[in-house]
């Protein structure tokens, strides 16, 4: 398997940001993680706020520490009761690091093996999810 690459995450990157203008969106932050977890890389618009630099981050790191994409957390959160208590336990130990919205999405190679994941925010959640699959198929990704 061949990890990802920093020109495979800038060409990600990119084209998510493109689609955001395309779509008229307010400034969005842009993280790629590697399959460890680890920042690939990171851009943020002008006039996006500081927070949603973590927030991107941990819509990716939450989407790859469950191997799904953050929206299947969402939903889960969603259900309340044990399925919103375990989401809340998974937020407490890993110092906040799991965002429970759409917008963090697995990359895969062409053979289906996980590669990281993108986390955009910035926007309606759906519309940074919308940005991230953007990206992903730019990059030549799914």
């Amino acid at each position: 398997m061949q990890p990802l690459t920093l020109e495979q995450a800038n060409r990600l990157i990119e084209a998510a940001l493109a689609r955001a203008r395309e779509l008229s969106l307010p400034p969005i932050a842009v993280a790629v993680l590697d399959d460890g977890g680890h920042l690939k890389a990171l851009q943020r618009e002008d006039g996006v706020s500081f927070l949603r630099v973590r927030i991107c981050q941990a819509k990716a790191w939450g989407a790859l520490g469950m191997a799904v994409d953050s929206r299947r957390i969402a939903e889960r959160y969603e259900q309340g009761g044990l399925q919103q208590g375990f989401i809340d336990g998974l937020n407490a130990m890993s110092g906040g690091r799991v965002v429970p919205l759409p917008g963090g999405v697995l990359i895969h190679d062409q053979a289906g093996r996980i590669l990281g994941a993108v986390g955009i925010a910035g926007a309606a959640s759906d519309d940074d999810e919308t940005c991230a699959r953007a990206g992903i198929e730019a990059a030549g990704l799914k």
